[in-house]
């Protein structure tokens, strides 16, 4: 991809919720993709509990970065997550964004921790 091309593409799965509630007229929101995700991911769980195997991504714990939870391709088993796997290699670009988030992301975790502590 182009360097014009990757910023688009980056722009429009940040906003992608945006453009539905745009296409809705502002009549509805993004959910049934979130309610997809959630049903595909719950879905692929039951599998693994089944013994099937299966590698999707998924928000752990996770010592792949700084950050203490990340999300990144898991192997389910059975008993749940099996091991969490690599991220690969990243581009420069994908590495510019990665070094951007990675803060936010912690101080974001942070904030979960502090209120599930309460």
């Amino acid at each position: 991809f182009s360097d014009e091309e990757l910023e688009a593409i980056t722009v429009r799965t940040q906003f992608g919720g945006d453009e539905v509630v745009a296409a809705k007229a502002g009549a509805g929101s993004a959910t049934l993709s979130m309610a997809y995700a959630g049903f595909i991911f719950t879905e692929n769980v039951l599998k693994a509990m089944r013994g099937e195997e299966v590698t999707q991504c998924a928000f752990v714990e996770s010592d792949l970065t700084e950050a203490e939870f990340f999300a990144s391709p898991v192997k389910f088993g059975k008993d749940g997550v099996e091991d969490v796997l690599p991220l690969g290699d990243l581009s420069a670009y994908e590495k510019g964004w990665f070094d951007k988030m990675l803060p936010e992301l912690k101080k974001q975790i942070q904030k979960g921790v502090d209120f599930v502590n309460k």
